[in-house]
């Protein structure tokens, strides 16, 4: 478990620093992934509320309050998404975001909420974390791909007098990195999200790093017919 924490860490870490960079560079390569290890465990909180942000901007062009109440179970390593949040795009990362345990649903709290000044409440529960290792069968199995998902449900309430809304969601939400042999900085081929603005977001791509590899035959090369951009993305993972 220790050693899975300092995955997460790692990866979490990546998403705050990394500058997104407009290249498919992995996509030039084909990939036949096959899962080598998988576990799915339950947790209190999300380790990453992308799936918070792209349920609230779809729901909500502009920002409608000052202050989001998020009720969660939270833990010491949840609190640290209060500053995750400002690295994310939409405004989400401007609003205030209150840490709340959830002792009472998010229609209650509502319901006691000010009308005529109304917060945002948003509450995440069912929530499953699942690790999936694949290895490419095209690579001799010497390219690799860690999937980090959180799999959760979403409740929105915003108590508007004049716009009142409710929401119920089942999200799904993921990091995933390829790398080549081992995941150190120098090997690592491409970095990805999803939901960003409910789309898949490429966060690093070392196309250079691809091309290479691609000229001393260590990675399949992707036909020039196939041109769609995320058949480079993982299988579906178990249930």
């Amino acid at each position: 478990m220790k050693r899975q924490l300092k995955r997460l860490l790692f990866v979490t870490t990546l998403l705050l620093l990394c500058r997104s960079i407009p290249v498919s560079s992995c996509s030039l390569a084909v990939h036949d992934w096959k899962l080598m290890f998988f576990a799915k465990i339950p947790v209190s909180a999300p380790i990453f509320p992308l799936a918070e942000f792209s349920f609230l901007t779809n729901n909500f062009k502009e920002q409608p309050t000052e202050k989001v109440y998020w009720l969660v179970k939270h833990n010491p390593f949840s609190r640290f998404l209060a500053e995750f949040t400002k690295a994310l795009e939409g405004w989400p990362a401007k609003a205030d975001w209150i840490l709340l345990q959830p002792e009472e649903s998010p229609l209650s709290l509502a319901r006691k909420s000010n009308r005529s000044a109304p917060s945002l409440i948003v509450g995440t529960d069912k929530i499953f974390l699942k690790i999936a290792f694949f290895s490419d069968a095209n690579s001799d199995y010497k390219c690799h791909q860690l999937v980090i998902m959180l799999n959760s449900r979403l409740r929105g309430v915003f108590p508007s007098k004049e716009r009142p809304w409710a929401q119920e969601f089942n999200s799904m939400a993921w990091i995933s990195f390829i790398f080549y042999q081992i995941p150190f900085p120098p090997t690592i081929m491409s970095f990805a999200v999803f939901p960003v603005n409910s789309t898949r977001k490429s966060i690093f791509e070392d196309h250079s790093l691809v091309e290479r590899f691609l000229a001393l035959k260590l990675l399949k090369r992707r036909p020039d017919l196939e041109v769609d951009p995320y058949q480079f993305d993982f299988p579906e993972l178990p249930d």
